[in-house]
Formats: C-alpha cells, sequence, structure tokens
C-alpha cells in the first residue's frame, strides 16, 4: 500500500477514536469523571504513550541506519563499477563488447532501483536484472589472457563484479522494506487507543479539537517518516542516485 494513502488511513483511525472516545464522554454521567479516575486514565495512557515513543524512536532510528546503509554501499558499487571498466579497458578491443554490455546492466539496475514497480512485476525484472550479472561473470571469467599480468587484472576483475554483486543483492533486499507489518500494525493500535482515551477525557470544546488535530497530524507524520525511511528508493526521503549517474556516464569512456 502506497504511504501516502497508508497514512491518510491512520489519521482518519486517530480521528475517529478520539471522536469516539468524546461521544462516549458525553453519555455517560459525570461521577465517572472524578479526579481519582481521570488520573487513573492519565497513568494508564501515559504507559501507552511511552511504549509508543519507544518504539517510534527505535523504528526511525533503524530506518535511518539502514538507508545510511543502502547510501553507502552503492557510492561503494558505483566506485567499484568505474574500477572494473577501467580494469577491462586493459584488455583492449576484446573487452570492448563486455563493457558496453556492463554498462547497459549497471542503466537497466538503476532505473530498477529507482522504479516504483511492486509484486510479479517487480520480482520478475529483479531475477531478470540478476541472471544477467551471472551472464556478465560467466563472459569475465571467460576473458582470454596474454599473460600473468592479464590474468592478474581477470582475477581483479572477478573480484570486483562479485563486489557488485553484493552490493546489488543488498539493495534489492532493502528495496522491499524491512520493518515487520504486524509491528506497524500494533503501533498503530496504540495510537488509536491513546487518542480515545484522550478524547474520552476531554472537554469538548474547540480548542480541544484543534489540539486533537494538530496531535494527530504529527502522530500520522511520525508513522509516515518510519514508513518513508524503510524503503530507501522511494518516497519523500531515499538515498541519492547521483553517484551512480556519475559512475554511468564515466563507464566505457
Amino acid at each position: 500500500m502506497d504511504h501516502y494513502v497508508f497514512s491518510a488511513i491512520v489519521l482518519a483511525l486517530i480521528l475517529l477514536s478520539a471522536a469516539l472516545g468524546s461521544r462516549v464522554r458525553a453519555s455517560l454521567a459525570d461521577h465517572h469523571f472524578s479526579e481519582d479516575s481521570l488520573a487513573a486514565m492519565r497513568i494508564a495512557v501515559g504507559l501507552v504513550a511511552t511504549l509508543s515513543a519507544l518504539v517510534l524512536s527505535l523504528l526511525i532510528s533503524s530506518g535511518n541506519s539502514s538507508l545510511d546503509l543502502v547510501n553507502t554501499a552503492l557510492q561503494h558499487n558505483s566506485v567499484a563499477m568505474i574500477q572494473l571498466d577501467r580494469n577491462l579497458s586493459e584488455f583492449g578491443p576484446s573487452a570492448e563488447g563486455l563493457r558496453v554490455d556492463i554498462k547497459n546492466d549497471y542503466a537497466q539496475w538503476i532505473s530498477f532501483l529507482f522504479s516504483n514497480e511492486r509484486g510479479t512485476t517487480a520480482e520478475a525484472e529483479s531475477r531478470e536484472i540478476l541472471a544477467s550479472t551471472y551472464d556478465i561473470q560467466g563472459r569475465i571469467f571467460a576473458l582470454q589472457t596474454l599473460g600473468p599480468s592479464q590474468e592478474k587484472l581477470r582475477d581483479r576483475a572477478m573480484e570486483l563484479w562479485d563486489n557488485v554483486f553484493a552490493g546489488r543483492w543488498l539493495a534489492l533486499e532493502h528495496r522491499r522494506g524491512s520493518i515487520p507489518t504486524p509491528l506497524i500494525a500494533i503501533l498503530v493500535g496504540w495510537l488509536v487507543v491513546i487518542f480515545g482515551i484522550f478524547g474520552f477525557s476531554a472537554p469538548r470544546n474547540w480548542s480541544m479539537c484543534v489540539v486533537f488535530l494538530l496531535c494527530a497530524l504529527s502522530a500520522t507524520t511520525a508513522v509516515f517518516v518510519v514508513l518513508d525511511l524503510d524503503t530507501p528508493f522511494q518516497g519523500m526521503v531515499n538515498v541519492s542516485k547521483t553517484p551512480m549517474m556519475d559512475a554511468l556516464k564515466f563507464i566505457g569512456r
């Protein structure tokens, strides 16, 4: 589900919960809202709010770490691609076709990473690209060498291509996101409970309505940030493809 749609659903659930709590409050007698009752409600909602804040902070930190990891990996991957191309250029005309195919394969990979394809279409394309990766690996291994120096170049090219493959696999794993859906559902459930109790315990006036709306927007934004960080190739916060595009321009020269 799209992050914007999911966040809108979360916002609607939170506001609905607050409205329901306020509606229940209006139907109860005054003795349900004694100081002791309200104090117990504040303690209960404070506990749930603390748990929610801890989980949110952990998820945001985890998502940011994942984003940094993928960004660093792709930067190293770009450097490895340039090194590989320079290495293959030492083989002369015999490796020109391979260099062109590697450049085209890299362009296809960049396009796939930053596309919005999902489900079976994305899986099919990722398999196709990985199959091309295996094919290029075999072609590098099959390069004809003219002595020990070129054998070292070929071995180095194989090592660089292994690093490229590792970076691609890492990016592919993070493209799908790593935060479990049940954890997000639990977090949203806690937020619904919190705002339901807020609506139940707060007086009914326009000032409280504005406060509820602002708080609900803030909570929903936090959930959106978690989801956005968890998918580093889509959304507002994502990895930069500038190093990869710069490497693509340099490859084959």
